[in-house]
Order: C-alpha cells, then structure tokens, then sequence
C-alpha cells in the first residue's frame, strides 16, 4: 500500500507571516520538519501542497532543495488543493501534517500508519480527541475518502479544513482514534508554530537537542519536566484547534 505525506503549507499566515521559513540555526523551521519525516519508515513519498501565489514559489524552491515532491493548487480551497496532489502524483492513502509542527514524532506517524492499515477505518486521527501534546497532529484517510467527501464540503469552512466534511459527517465515515500511551498524554503542552513566542519555544527545545532530528515526542516532554520554566515562554498563546490558519 503506498502510504504518501502530504504537507500542507504556506506563507501567508496572519499570526505569524512566513513563519515555516524562520530560521532555527542550520535549518529553516519547514526544512526541519521534512528531514524529520523522512525517517519514517511505513511512508513512500513526502509531498509539500503550497498555494499557487508568488510568495510561495519559495516552498517549491525548498521542495526541490531538500529532493522531495511539491504541488502548487488553490489558496484557500485546502480540500481541493490535497485531492489535486493527491491525483497528480496517485497516491492512495494519504497521511495529512501541518507545517506548522515541526517537531512531530515521526514514530507517531509510523504507528498511526500501522494501525490504518491493519483495521478497516475512512479515517484515522490523534488530535480529534486531544491526547497527545498539540503539534504531534497526525491524520490518515485514502484518496478517495477525501474525494467522496468533498462534496459535503458546501461553504468555505469545509473547503478551508481539509478533514472538516469527514469529521462533520460521522454516519458516512468510520473514525478511529488513536489514543495517546500515559507517558505522552499532555493535551495543554503547545508544541506548534502559531505565535512568535512559539517560535523562541521551539527553536530552544531544536538547539537543546542541536537541531538533530531523531529526538521524540517523549524526549521533549521528559525535557520539559525538567526545563518547566520554559513553558512560560508561550504560556499565553492561545490555540485555536481547527481554527489555525489556512495551509
């Protein structure tokens, strides 16, 4: 079964303009977060979905830099945008990140791939029922899940929130969760990149760990146990769930 990342991203964030392309030390913060995907070991292919404006040519440019696939579609119609990859480059079943968690553990994703494929499931999800920490987000469904279920996506809502139609319509498409274990449940730790202050939070956990790419979803929270005065650092940034800007 080919198993395909698709990323959406890009520039225009209203929180935080071109905050994927801020810079930790050696790596931009979207770099970061491919060269962690790439270690997972259940997916294929890794494909970055931007929008078709000039500023995110730049997105293209890193896709090329860093050997991966890129699709430019719509702005705002974020559903259409996945499918229209999703179609170019055949993919079958689809796993959804943000770029705006560069720090996700790619054991996560690996674990979540496992659990589509062996149960019979329309979509699969940690976050629809928050568990684990918020930036360890992970979504699965097939391309043709997506496709049957964009025609319930009637307003630009629907058409903004990739999997809002799936979610919205619970008697069309069977969910499953993936529920964190005891020793990662921290469902108010904000591990994305939304606010500027998440940007000097996550930027002090990546040098903690010299920007190396192989620490987990664990590794911080043990990190963070012990460094709890950095959870001051943003504390107050207010995280909007399925409200977060467009990718």
């Amino acid at each position: 079964m080919k198993v395909s990342i698709i990323v959406e991203a890009r520039l225009g964030s209203k929180r935080l303009p071109n905050k994927i392309i801020y810079r930790i030390k050696k790596y931009l913060f979207i770099e970061y977060l491919i060269k962690r995907l790439k270690l997972s070991k259940q997916a294929h292919e890794i494909i970055v979905a931007t929008s078709r404006l000039e500023q995110d040519k730049k997105l293209v440019n890193i896709a090329k830099k860093n050997k991966i696939k890129y699709f430019q579609g719509s702005e705002t119609n974020v559903i259409k945008r996945v499918i229209d990859a999703g179609k170019k480059f055949r993919c079958k079943t689809i796993v959804r990140i943000t770029s705006d968690c560069p720090v996700i553990d790619v054991s996560i994703i690996d674990q979540a791939i496992i659990m589509f494929k062996n149960n019979v499931c329309d979509y699969l999800s940690n976050s629809h029922v928050r568990g684990y920490p918020d930036g360890m987000d992970v979504e699965i469904f097939n391309l043709k899940t997506l496709i049957k279920s964009y025609k319930y996506a009637k307003n630009q809502k629907y058409k903004e929130w990739t999997t809002w139609s799936i979610k919205k319509n619970p008697k069309k498409f069977k969910k499953l969760l993936l529920e964190p274990p005891k020793e990662l449940y921290w469902p108010d730790l904000g591990l994305t990149l939304d606010e500027y202050k998440d940007y000097l939070f996550l930027k002090k956990i990546i040098l903690h760990f010299k920007e190396r790419v192989n620490f987990s979803c664990l590794d911080i929270i043990k990190l963070l146990n012990k460094k709890k005065m950095w959870l001051d650092i943003n504390k107050n940034v207010k995280r909007k769930g399925y409200l977060k800007n467009l990718y």
